[in-house]
């Protein structure tokens, strides 16, 4: 009989033990993707026949975005399955524009906007880019920086003002760990 006490007071204080244990922090992981895009506006007065040079940037920024701002601190890693341009109001008349170079951080991607993007025929037309290593690139400067700096830069000479914009979108998936 004390053999069957002992054994259901050591089974009662194993139980208890078991069960006071401390609870673990749980993870809980969430996704979202976003649209995030702005626009590049590129302005050349009257070069008056001289050649100039012209230069603009603009900010793709995750906090643009209202879930990636509430949720940074989560953030843990970012994809970017797409990006897309698109020009709007470009018109060539009278002008001449060269040695275009577009810039996302310090990476050229003009070679990934295509052969003679910059043309009227092009305007409101959208293009994607599908470069995988530069996706990829895009992807890490978003999740070190929270943001990617997109320049244009080119030679213009023109005899009245030439002003047009760039359109450029980012779809971002993020994965985020509380």
């Amino acid at each position: 009989m004390r053999v069957i006490k002992l054994f259901s007071i050591l089974f009662l204080v194993s139980l208890l033990c078991v069960s006071c244990q401390q609870e673990t922090a749980e993870k809980v992981a969430f996704f979202n993707k976003e649209e995030i895009s702005n626009n590049l506006p590129v302005q050349i007065k009257n070069t008056e026949g001289s050649i100039v040079t012209v230069n603009s940037n603009t900010v793709i920024s995750l906090l643009s975005s209202d879930f990636f701002q509430k949720n940074v601190q989560f953030l843990r890693e970012v994809e970017v399955p797409k990006m897309c341009f698109k020009i709007k109001n470009y018109d060539p008349n009278l002008s001449t524009v060269s040695n275009v170079k577009v810039f996302l951080d310090e990476i050229q991607i003009t070679d990934d906007l295509g052969v003679n993007f910059l043309t009227k025929s092009n305007n409101n037309v959208v293009f994607e880019i599908e470069n995988e290593n530069l996706l990829n690139a895009i992807a890490s400067k978003l999740l070190d920086k929270k943001q990617v700096v997109i320049s244009y830069y080119s030679d213009a000479v023109t005899q009245k003002p030439l002003d047009f914009d760039f359109e450029f979108s980012i779809t971002a998936r993020g994965t985020f760990v509380d």
